[in-house]
């Protein structure tokens, strides 16, 4: 079955795809999101739009794309597409005074298994800038995290973990990070240049409601991360991810107790 995207309101075969050569394109001038599509519903929607429009605010590109016409194209590109279960993907790329919209699609390919493994995690050797203009966003300027991931799956891992100008921890390429020590649950703050991520926020909200568990939002060294008793990443795509691995560094997912609380309440949120 062919495959459609929708391109600057026009659904056309990933064939005939063509897009203009403007800034966007040629200089990685665009934020995009991605959002779960589960069982033909998307999954925060209303949240990953919230976080576009302060994208495109910060790097002042002119769009006029309200959260209905958005829900629209969503919705008239799963039919088109016949999908029930996918990841979809929203780009926005400026072009001159405008805008370009384009909406596409992959296999989500996360496996049960993967859960039941935990992922595997490399520490690179790039730091993350808090300072930065694209800090915290996602920009499709993403250079620094495919090269580092690409990396890391080399050598066996699924996620590499970025540390800020200061070696705090800051974010994996595609996640957030928790961590818990003696049932205390840990966070990298925003400041360290991290995006605030849809399932992060989730995680937060569900400790704040419940009066046995906390957290702690912070600056962090890698050393107190390595010495953790439980790790785990979050992002929209694939929830709550156990770690097993950080480098030389290896954690027993059969002892993993606060973990699995917060898996099971977010199953629930």
């Amino acid at each position: 079955m062919m495959d459609y995207i929708i391109s600057n309101n026009k659904f056309i075969s990933s064939d005939e795809f063509k897009l203009d050569i403007e800034d966007g394109l040629l200089y990685g001038y665009g934020v995009f999101e991605t959002i779960l599509l589960k069982e033909k519903k998307l999954i925060y929607l209303e949240e990953h739009y919230n976080r576009l429009i302060k994208a495109v605010e910060r790097l002042k590109i002119n769009m006029d794309l309200s959260f209905e016409k958005l829900s629209l194209y969503f919705n008239l590109y799963t039919e088109k597409n016949s999908l029930e279960n996918s990841i979809l993907r929203v780009t926005i790329l400026k072009n001159r005074d405008s805008f370009d919209i384009l909406i596409t699609h992959r296999e989500n390919k996360y496996k049960s298994s993967k859960y039941r493994e935990g992922f595997k995690i490399e520490i690179s050797e790039f730091k993350r800038n808090p300072h930065s203009i694209i800090s915290g966003i996602k920009s499709v300027n993403y250079l620094e995290n495919i090269y580092a991931l690409r990396a890391a799956k080399e050598v066996g891992s699924d996620e590499v973990l970025f540390l800020d100008c200061k070696n705090h921890i800051s974010e994996g390429a595609t996640s957030n990070i928790f961590f818990i020590k003696d049932g205390i649950i840990y966070t990298p703050t925003k400041e360290c240049g991290l995006l605030k991520g849809i399932i992060r926020g989730k995680i937060i909200e569900i400790i704040d409601k419940n009066k046995h568990l906390k957290l702690k939002q912070g600056f962090f060294p890698l050393k107190k991360l390595l010495e953790a008793d439980e790790v785990f990443l979050t992002n929209s795509i694939m929830g709550i991810m156990p770690v097993s691995k950080i480098h030389h560094t290896s954690y027993d997912l059969k002892k993993y107790y606060i973990t699995d609380i917060l898996a099971e309440k977010f199953s629930k949120h």
